[in-house]
């Protein structure tokens, strides 16, 4: 049976990582065969204490490794280099995992011969019951939040290049290299495109959900997705075929938006513009709400 390890980079994540934790615990893989690896990214609040409590109860080998630096790509390269296990799962302190994510997920990588396996993200709002937990979940479960993005929208499964919260075979780093430590985004992104490229296979699993824990609030929503955005620029130089047509969707709409409105302004020819791509962007939600509680 393949040892997997489990790599948890955290910062500052109390308010996430226990459950995320007890999502892992309750795996129904054999925990001989698990390992648990958490980078403390150099944390400033309760998140080493959580670590270590776990580590003392869990019946699963953890491992509480250092990353200085404060940085995720630092984080994971620490993780991914000391993981000993024949396939290892990259997990983050916003997440939670069904109880049999991992068992399910290393049968279809043998049975696909993947390389990789990924289920779906279904954000599930940040647990806090806060104002904003319904619409920044639903913002990013739609194409018009994200553009198309397979691993978040889509409920057909196959082969994908870009696969998220994924389990990897660990021969893939020695293939391509780990993660490039200059990207602070967008890092997991640039070595699925890496492997991708190089003809890795990812196998994307809609009916194994990894559930995500959304940002706050906006302030916190924006921060993450500029930073994602400077990197994804960075990456084009990087990878010609890192951009694709369903990251350009959302930019695409919010500037025919902005733009038929301010014409609007000088010329009523363009209100009918403006209206129709309102009514459009409601009729796609409806569309998408309808397609998502049948299938």
């Amino acid at each position: 049976m393949d040892k997997v390890s489990i790599v948890i980079p955290a910062r500052n994540e109390e308010k996430f990582l226990t459950k995320c934790l007890a999502s892992v615990q309750a795996q129904t893989y054999p925990h001989e065969f698990l390992e648990i690896i958490l980078v403390d990214s150099a944390s400033e609040d309760g998140t080493r204490r959580i670590m270590e409590e776990f580590a003392k109860k869990s019946d699963i080998e953890v491992k509480i490794l250092e990353n200085p630096r404060g940085d995720t790509p630092t984080a994971l390269n620490v993780g991914f280099k000391n993981a000993t296990g024949d396939l290892v799962l990259h997990l983050i302190a916003h997440i939670e995992i069904m109880p049999d994510h991992i068992e399910r997920a290393v049968k279809i990588l043998h049975e696909k011969n993947a390389d990789g396996v990924a289920g779906k993200i279904v954000p599930v709002g940040s647990g806090y019951d806060t104002f904003w937990d319904s619409g920044i979940s639903a913002a990013l479960e739609s194409p018009f939040g994200l553009g198309n993005s397979t691993a978040r929208v889509s409920s057909k499964a196959g082969w994908i290049d870009n696969p998220m919260i994924t389990l990897y075979t660990r021969h893939l780093f020695k293939r391509f290299g780990y993660i490039d430590e200059r990207l602070t985004r967008n890092q997991d992104y640039e070595f699925n495109q890496r492997c991708y490229a190089g003809g890795a296979k990812f196998w994307f699993e809609p009916d194994i959900q990894v559930f995500y824990r959304t940002r706050l609030n906006l302030c916190q929503l924006w921060r993450q997705f500029f930073s994602a955005a400077k990197w994804r620029v960075f990456m084009i130089g990087e990878h010609t075929g890192a951009v694709k047509l369903r990251h350009l969707a959302p930019p695409a709409f919010v500037l025919s938006l902005i733009l038929s409105a301010v014409a609007s302004m000088f010329s009523k020819i363009f209100i009918p513009i403006f209206v129709a791509i309102v009514l459009m962007y409601f009729l796609g939600i409806a569309i998408n709400t309808i397609l998502s509680a049948i299938f």
